[in-house]
């Protein structure tokens, strides 16, 4: 008869399948030091967790769930710390980006990625799933309690919408050296 694996067996397994998915995952949302942070914290809800882990490909599924909800307990937390510092006239240091995150990040084009936040918050992680995480209508549905009909929906939606912002180029860029490059003035 064979036994099941243990938790310390399944769960080093889960880790090394997916942690550089899942760390990623983070990486596109965070800076680098909250998404080191974040990846760890959804290892440690899984380990807690460990019961409610299921089995196979939806596993990953799963983590991808944690992994939104951690990288949104992160993502207010920083807002947080802003009003914080704001409100007590505290200045904040420049947060520099590692190379990790420009290498990830090479291939998004600022104003895609301008139009993608012009989006509502669902909408966006339904893009962001779909396109960066590559993961099927059903999966996405799976991971925000939509039917896959919905996310196509919400996905086709988004798309003409950011088809449309880009096109007609009301989303406005900071200044970078790209708008140089369009004959615009950098301020």
């Amino acid at each position: 008869m064979a036994t099941a694996p243990s938790t310390d067996q399944r769960f080093q397994s889960l880790f090394t399948a997916h942690h550089k998915e899942l760390h990623a995952y983070c990486l596109r949302r965070l800076p680098v030091e909250d998404a080191n942070e974040a990846a760890s914290e959804i290892f440690l809800v899984a380990w807690r967790r460990s019961e409610a882990v299921p089995e196979g490909e939806s596993a990953l599924l799963w983590l991808y769930g944690v992994a939104r909800n951690v990288v949104r307990n992160w993502q207010r937390s920083g807002r947080r710390q802003i009003r914080l510092v704001a409100r007590s006239g505290a200045t904040v240091t420049e947060h520099t980006e590692g190379p990790e995150v420009h290498v990830l990040r090479h291939e998004e084009h600022q104003e895609v990625a301008l139009a993608i936040a012009e989006l509502r918050d669902t909408d966006q992680e339904v893009i962001r799933l779909k396109i960066w995480e590559g993961l099927s209508n059903e999966q996405v549905g799976h991971i925000l309690g939509l039917t896959s009909r919905a996310v196509e929906a919400r996905y086709t939606r988004s798309i003409k919408k950011m088809h449309k912002t880009l096109k007609s180029g009301t989303n406005a860029a900071p200044s970078s050296p790209f708008s140089a490059e369009r004959g615009e003035a950098a301020v």
